[in-house]
């Protein structure tokens, strides 16, 4: 496994292979409501390009989230594939320098300092994957909005709520009037 942040400056000219599968417990917490369940298969390749370092490759996880509906735990199988453009920033100027961007540089992740924290790059790979709304199954009934037990499971025995608020049944007789 390979946990320790990757100097630039030990990235050989013609790139550098990574295959090997991440340590969960590295990116955990790895976003609100998501659970990695196992260690995560990573394959990239860094090859630095003039002052930048592209990094493509994938990297792959089982994730667990909850149903949007009925909050039971859903897995899922994550494939992200990756390609980002990393550009070291230089060491800080004077106080209060500032450097307009370009248009070119919104594609581009900065990084600070000589280093490449892998964890942070696989985290967000992984994230920038999972759905942000994800259902157990399609035909999903929820939660009942009184008692909150899983329609899933079967009826709740609340009482059926009234179509329309009593407080609103004076608007209908306004839309029905000549």
């Amino acid at each position: 496994m390979v946990s320790a942040p990757i100097r630039f400056s030990d990235i050989p000219a013609e790139g550098l292979s990574l295959d090997y599968r991440h340590d969960r417990a590295l990116l955990e917490p790895l976003g609100e409501g998501v659970r990695l369940l196992d260690s995560v298969p990573v394959s990239l390749r860094i090859t630095p390009q003039e002052g930048r370092f592209f990094v493509e490759g994938e990297v792959r996880g089982q994730v667990e989230v909850e149903c949007s509906r009925c909050l039971a735990p859903v897995a899922l199988t994550v494939r992200a594939p990756c390609a980002v453009d990393l550009v070291p920033l230089a060491p800080r100027g004077a106080a209060g320098e500032r450097h307009a961007l370009d248009r070119g540089d919104l594609d581009v992740r900065f990084v600070s300092g000589p280093v490449l924290n892998l964890d942070d790059l696989v985290r967000e790979q992984l994230l920038l994957q999972v759905p942000m709304r994800v259902l157990c199954r399609e035909e999903c009934r929820g939660l009942c909005p009184r008692c909150r037990k899983n329609l899933n499971d079967g009826p709740c025995g609340c009482e059926e709520s009234p179509s329309v608020d009593p407080r609103l049944e004076a608007l209908r007789n306004v839309r029905r009037r000549p």
